[in-house]
């Protein structure tokens, strides 16, 4: 399913992120090197909000420090937990789902599974 979003591109003309609501998900948008990503904004360890860091393509969980590539949803390090904390480590649902994002000529945002 095809949405525009009512947001204008040029909101990246002042940040590198933004997050948006997608069919009922958060969805994390990054800018980087001048192409947009669409990311779940969901940690899958545990539900934390992927918003806070973000750093070029890479987006930290702010609990326990899981990062993703926004461009791929791929887990490139696991979350920092410690032993005697329990947690739902060994049921991470990765990779997280990505979306394509793309401007329309009236710049807008568009996205799309």
């Amino acid at each position: 399913m095809l949405m525009k979003i009512k947001i204008m591109s040029s909101v990246f003309d002042r940040t590198n992120r933004i997050i948006i609501w997608y069919n009922s998900r958060p969805v994390l948008i990054v800018k980087h090197e001048g192409r947009l990503y669409g990311m779940e904004a969901i940690c899958a360890h545990m539900g934390c909000a992927l918003l806070t860091e973000v750093d070029g393509a890479v987006a930290t969980c702010p609990a326990h420090g899981a990062k993703y590539d926004v461009r791929t949803g791929e887990l490139i390090e696991k979350p920092q937990v410690k032993p005697e904390v329990p947690c739902e480590f060994e049921k991470l649902r990765i990779p997280l789902r990505t979306y394509n994002v793309s401007i329309t000529q009236d710049g807008f945002i568009e996205i799309t599974p």
